[in-house]
């Protein structure tokens, strides 16, 4: 499964891509309903990349909401804030928009 993030930063221009290919043992369904309802049990599904989401605002799977990721890129230790900006169940897909944290 490849899992693709578009980044983009409030308080510059920056904007890029982030991917990332990680195994998983469930079906794209399975893992969008993970990752959208209940992000904070992607750290159990995969410690080594994600240590902890924490939601800061909203409901979790809710356009709007913040959510907080502690994660590991290349090594090191990041943090993430992001906003939800779109939920479709039906295409199994989640945006997210950084909003603060490394990028």
């Amino acid at each position: 499964l490849k899992i693709s993030k578009k980044i983009m930063a409030e308080a510059s221009s920056l904007v890029g891509k982030l991917e990332t290919e990680v195994e998983i043992k469930a079906s794209a369904g399975q893992f969008h309903h993970m990752f959208a309802g209940k992000p904070h049990h992607v750290s159990k599904a995969s410690p080594g990349n994600i240590q902890s989401c924490d939601l800061h605002e909203g409901d979790w799977g809710t356009v709007g909401s913040i959510v907080f990721w502690n994660y590991v890129h290349d090594g090191e230790a990041k943090v993430a804030k992001e906003r939800i900006e779109a939920v479709d169940p039906e295409k199994n897909l989640i945006t997210f928009r950084v909003i603060e944290g490394d990028l």
